[in-house]
């Protein structure tokens, strides 16, 4: 804009004539500095498969420092003989060493509780039943971590960890029931117990858990066909309550008092209910989600191929106004993501499995903003 100049007129006495007034001058305009245009990405890193018969990640962590973590299994994809960890160091993949407890042995969630602390849950089986798996990184290697024993076997599927408070979910046999019920454990520096739970009729599961504070947690699955939300507020678990049908299968904690959840639909906490904000494009399901800001998360899963009996790797991003798809390199095959994490410098990583004619192979990508 260009503002009019007001020009003083100054008065002097001379011969008693007054000069004219000087002419106005303009000032120079002032010009907005132009907005950046920003453009979001995602890419495919290379990654590890320890075996010949097949490879899988399932889950992945940020650490504080911008390392990595990512868990699963090996062997057979629909029974794993070994748990699969990888570790970002800041240039590339490698596996760590850990151990098994029994015949089927497969990490499903890993959450890093501080610089030499890290967990990863999931299940193993000894032949009969199911059981829960939990392993512990100090550092140095991997340890199993003993789990309190539970009448007709466990798995369990989410963990997170705020400070030397871990919590651990997922579902148990009931031998009452018949039928899987949802499981919290909790680690108190020094063992794991179960947690009292509102009363939940019928079959129910917990698949995932995010930790804002050692007071102050969310765990999310479903009851029946229906979403299932608790928080834990400090002393208990409550039940908040949850529009629509479906499960809910992950979630993370955003800025303050918000929060994502992934399911049947995409759900954004407010701070006093659940607002659904979307659903999968492309006739998707998503398994993962990653809240970069209060204005940025990102969600991964996958949608139907071309063929039949494909599956494409699905990316979703939310940039304060609404979903959009994020297109991102083919792989040979057919790719899944199954989860996704924050890192510090706000990427995005998300890791799963892709199927090729002879074995399934692990899968890591990485979602990234650039401005110019």
């Amino acid at each position: 804009m260009v503002a009019a100049a007001i020009t003083a007129v100054t008065l002097f006495a001379f011969e008693a004539v007054r000069p004219a007034a000087s002419p106005p001058r303009a000032t120079p305009s002032v010009t907005a500095s132009p907005s950046p245009t920003c453009e979001a990405s995602w890419d495919v890193l290379p990654s590890i498969d320890p075996d010949q018969e097949g490879n899988q990640l399932l889950a992945v962590a940020a650490a504080p420092d911008g390392q990595m973590w990512a868990v699963g299994g090996f062997g057979p994809p629909e029974a794993p003989t070994s748990t699969l960890v990888e570790r970002w160091d800041g240039q590339l993949w490698v596996v760590t060493a850990t151990p098994n407890a029994g015949t089927v042995n497969v990490l499903n969630a890993v959450t890093v509780a501080g610089p030499d602390d890290v967990w990863a849950v999931g299940r193993t089986s000894n032949g009969v039943e199911d059981l829960p798996l939990i392993e512990r990184w100090d550092g140095i290697g991997w340890s199993l971590s003993p789990v309190p024993a539970i009448d007709g076997g466990a798995a369990l599927y989410g963990v997170a960890a705020a400070g030397r408070t871990v919590w651990a979910v997922g579902a148990s046999r009931s031998s009452e029931l018949g039928a899987e019920q949802a499981l919290i454990l909790r680690w108190d520096g020094s063992e794991w117990g179960a947690e009292t739970l509102p009363a939940l009729p019928g079959p129910s599961v917990l698949r995932a858990v995010t930790a804002v504070s050692r007071d102050d947690a969310w765990a999310v699955g479903a009851q029946g066909d229906r979403p299932l939300a608790l928080r834990f507020t400090g002393k208990r678990w409550h039940r908040i309550p949850v529009k629509g049908r479906g499960q809910l299968v992950a979630i993370a904690s955003g800025l303050g008092d918000g929060a994502w959840a992934v399911g049947s639909s995409l759900l954004r906490w407010d701070g006093t209910a659940w607002r659904d904000t979307g659903t999968a494009r492309r006739r998707g399901t998503l398994q993962g989600i990653a809240a970069v800001s209060a204005d940025e998360a990102w969600a991964v899963g996958s949608s139907p191929g071309a063929r039949n009996g494909m599956n494409r790797a699905l990316v979703q991003r939310y940039d304060g106004a609404g979903w959009s798809i994020m297109d991102g390199p083919g792989v040979p095959g057919s790719d899944v993501f199954t989860g996704a994490a924050a890192a510090p410098d706000g990427s995005v990583w998300a890791v799963g499995y892709r199927d090729t004619a002879n074995r399934r192979a692990t899968l890591i990508g990485r979602g990234s903003v650039t401005c110019a």
